[in-house]
């Protein structure tokens, strides 16, 4: 191999962006739509156990992800097909009105970052190209990151209908990149970790104390698969990942 080439083949392998999941490992996310369950809980409580709503809420939640998406709008979908199911003799205007408060309020929650963010991402700025990578309803998730304040440090978003190995590697080819090129920084195994590492980047498992039920998932077993107790030792960890990609 020629010099030229062997040159060529290490741009290849830098790393050229950072995917950061958005949800959960920007901003607080899941916290809010356990408030919005157990209001719904309280909501239906006199009709059903607590362990009877919340195991019909989720699975109403698993058969609308499919054609719906993910967002508080299937939450509402699926909120009220719970209820409807649980207490259709009494489910009236005054019950659909208060599962529709429950959602707005869920909808229009507070954008809380999650600590360590800010200067994580004022520490990588400049160095690397940064992308959000999440997913979905885009009207909702937009929303979020306009209102986050942290646009300033992303190059690029994208809302992905889903985050499977198909959309990373669309998105990937959308910023003229290789799956090799990127490191994925994200708090769900199941959304952020195994699709990429599947595809052939890196990965950087940020952990968040509330895990939804949908996301979970066992780690992959791969060399390509960092794990970090919170998104401060990020930086670090992605100068050791760059060391080991060129």
């Amino acid at each position: 191999m020629t010099p030229g080439k062997i040159r060529q083949e290490i741009r290849k392998m830098r790393i050229r962006y950072i995917f950061f999941d958005a949800d959960d490992t920007l901003w607080e996310n899941e916290l809010f739509f356990r408030k919005a369950e157990e209001q719904f809980v309280s909501l239906l409580s006199d009709h059903a156990p607590e362990v009877e709503i919340r195991k019909s809420l989720a699975e109403a939640q698993e058969e609308n992800i499919p054609v719906f998406g993910y967002g508080s709008k299937t939450y509402l979908i699926a909120m009220t097909d719970c209820a409807a199911g649980i207490c259709p003799e009494k489910f009236n205007a005054s019950v659909y009105r208060e599962i529709n408060r429950i959602v707005r309020n869920l909808a229009g929650h507070e954008i809380k970052i999650i600590d360590g963010v800010r200067e994580t991402l004022e520490q990588l700025y400049g160095k690397y190209r940064l992308a959000v990578a999440t997913k979905g309803d885009l009207k909702e998730q937009t929303a979020k990151f306009r209102a986050s304040g942290l646009g300033k440090y992303f190059h690029h978003i994208e809302v992905l209908e889903n985050k499977d190995e198909k959309n990373y590697a669309l998105m990937a080819r959308k910023l003229d990149i290789s799956p090799g090129e990127i490191i994925m920084a994200g708090n769900s195994v199941k959304s952020d970790i195994a699709p990429v590492i599947s595809l052939g980047g890196y990965a950087v498992h940020v952990p968040h104390e509330i895990v939804w039920e949908h996301e979970k998932m066992d780690m992959p077993e791969s060399e390509k698969v960092f794990e970090v107790k919170n998104i401060r030792e990020l930086p670090n960890i992605i100068e050791r990942i760059q060391n080991l990609a060129q």
